[in-house]
């Protein structure tokens, strides 16, 4: 039996990955494509922006697990082989990473770090009329492993959050819940930081257009580490442009890597980073896929299986 480790965009890790899954597999045979040897032997591949076709290469195959928490970059492959599980990687250094980004820009606005910022480049002291963290609601959009964990974080820290999602949920603690279409513009009429999780699927991308980032305070924050497609750029833009929302930390974007002439760069009020959020950790996923490659081995299902219905 055989793991193949796929990647057009972690070449540089690809060692550290392959130890990594060798150690807490020395059952298994890893191999690094190109050099798959046996294509019959292969039964796992675990993949990261795997060159397109490859996964029909394999007549065995049982699983495809992703390197990291997303898999759009899986199931965007036009030749992806039916009916094979495809499962999404959650891992605790990963989440841990997410809520520390979380945490950093929840805590720059809050503290009004982006407006000093702004007065030092004009010499101005003026100090700011501080915010009780109690006065402060953060609402997350997408409250899965990750956004339930970022919130619990925020509560620790006496933030008021509460979130919302696409369908109901429950025991969610101190976090208040609103769910469906019809609760998005409650929900965001609260929110003084947003921060978005979600997943990019056909009922989440362009959820939030003009219409929908207007229902947020005046002087509100954005902080989208989700998916790209999700906030619509352009409109985003346009209402930082009138200052109802007064900045905006995007680590993810429609197209990736962000273009050199998107306005995004220039724009004074946002701030860019190259998908950076929740960066895998090889030591600690290696661990999380080998757990999930033996349930398989067992009969028993690997958490989690990315679901076609809804989109993650």
């Amino acid at each position: 039996m055989a793991i193949l480790l796929a990647s057009t965009d972690f070449w540089e890790d690809m060692e550290v990955w392959s130890s990594g899954l060798q150690e807490a597999m020395p059952e298994m045979d890893v191999r690094v494509y190109p050099d798959e040897g046996d294509v019959n032997d292969i039964e796992y591949a675990v993949v990261w922006k795997h060159p397109r076709g490859i996964l029909t290469r394999y007549p065995n195959l049982k699983a495809i697990l992703s390197l990291g928490a997303g898999v759009d970059h899986v199931i965007s492959d036009p030749e992806l082989p039916d009916e094979l599980p495809i499962v999404r990687l959650v891992d605790k250094k990963l989440t841990h990473e997410m809520i520390l980004h979380s945490l950093h820009w929840v805590l720059h606005f809050h503290s009004d770090q982006y407006l000093y910022r702004i007065q030092q480049q004009s010499r101005e002291w003026i100090q700011q009329s501080s915010v009780q963290s109690e006065d402060r609601t953060i609402g997350i959009m997408g409250l899965g492993n990750i956004g339930k964990a970022i919130g619990d974080s925020l509560i620790n820290l006496d933030f008021k959050v509460i979130g919302w999602g696409a369908s109901p949920k429950s025991s969610l603690g101190a976090i208040e819940y609103y769910y469906g279409q019809e609760q998005l513009s409650g929900f965001l009429s609260q929110t003084d930081i947003l921060i978005n999780v979600l997943p990019l699927t056909e009922n989440t991308k362009d959820i939030l257009t003009k219409t929908e980032l207007s229902y947020l305070p005046k002087g509100s924050f954005i902080i989208n580490i989700g998916r790209g497609g999700i906030i619509n750029e352009n409109d985003l833009l346009s209402i930082l442009d009138t200052r109802h929302i007064a900045a905006a930390a995007l680590d993810v974007f429609a197209e990736e890597p962000l273009p050199e002439n998107n306005s995004l760069w220039d724009h004074p009020s946002v701030y860019v980073t190259p998908h950076i959020a929740g960066q895998s950790n090889p030591s600690s996923a290696a661990k999380t896929i080998a757990e999930n490659i033996r349930l398989i081995e067992m009969g028993e299902s690997p958490y989690p299986i990315y679901s076609l219905n809804s989109g993650y």
